[in-house]
């Protein structure tokens, strides 16, 4: 299913752990690595209003010297995350190639991703935050855009033994799903299949195709359709059930309330203690 995996790494703690999920994955997959580093012009270039032409008055030129120090420090880190990703995979015997790029990051990442299957990512890496709705993290950028399904690993590792797949009937989450069915055949992982009634919409006849689809591929599941908050429900189920993995389609509904009001998939992000996989 998976032959390639973008994996984009930063040197931070969080992108490592990334990349060692990444690897395992891989390892099963039989699948290569493509490792991604961004220069961030963001934080390399020399802003605007500082002249940077010699022949003009006023320029700064330890400024502007201490800029293309940024620069060739982000280079110089780059260059060695990469090949620290390398010996990683080499050890794991993982195929690996990798690129050092300049541009905004999440663009960079997004552009790239197109020629992956997988992107794998930390929540967190260096410097980011979370800062709302509209103005989240590189992860929830690439999540909003990404062509491709995105795995958001956790602030530790852990083995994908138990995936909650928590499905509403959209083209994404019948993506979702086909991912987690592969694995529950293949690495024979146990699932737990959750549809949430949260009032807005009949629910029955949406679980009760997921859960044909799953027993006609001969896959066991722990069967569940419950009522309430859909993001809370998710969030305590998985919890409940003990799941190492929780797995759900973007943006099944209204882009534009979820734009302005948040999501589901933003609440299962900021709140879950497990990797989250979303497809999009």
């Amino acid at each position: 299913m998976f032959e390639t995996i973008l994996v984009p790494v930063d040197g931070s703690a969080d992108s490592w752990i990334a990349a060692d999920q990444a690897i395992e994955i891989a390892k099963e997959e039989n699948a290569k690595i493509a490792g991604l580093f961004v220069v961030d012009t963001r934080v390399a270039e020399v802003p605007y209003a500082v002249p940077t032409d010699p022949d003009l008055p006023g320029v700064d030129y330890m400024m502007i010297e201490g800029f293309q120090d940024i620069e060739k420090d982000l280079r110089e880190r780059g260059q060695q995350v990469l090949e620290d990703l390398k010996n990683r995979c080499l050890k794991a015997g993982v195929s690996c190639q990798s690129e050092l790029v300049e541009g905004i990051v999440e663009k960079e990442i997004i552009e790239w991703a197109k020629d992956s299957d997988l992107v794998v990512m930390g929540k967190r890496g260096l410097g980011a935050k979370w800062a709302g709705l509209l103005l989240g993290s590189t992860l929830e950028a690439v999540v909003r855009h990404s062509p491709k399904p995105v795995l958001a690993t956790h602030h530790s590792p852990r083995a994908m033994r138990r995936i909650l797949i928590a499905f509403d009937g959209s083209e994404r989450a019948w993506d979702a799903l086909r991912i987690v069915a592969h694995w529950g055949a293949e690495q024979k992982r146990d699932v737990v299949l959750l549809t949430v009634d949260d009032g807005r919409e009949e629910r029955t006849k949406i679980h009760e195709k997921a859960a044909d689809y799953l027993t006609r591929l001969g896959i066991g599941f722990k069967d569940l359709l419950l009522t309430g908050h859909v993001a809370e429900v998710i969030l305590r189920t998985a919890e409940e059930e003990k799941c190492d993995l929780i797995a759900l389609g973007a943006y099944g509904h209204s882009k534009f309330i979820e734009i302005l009001f948040g999501s589901t998939v933003d609440d299962v992000l900021h709140g879950a203690q497990t990797p989250v996989l979303i497809t999009r």
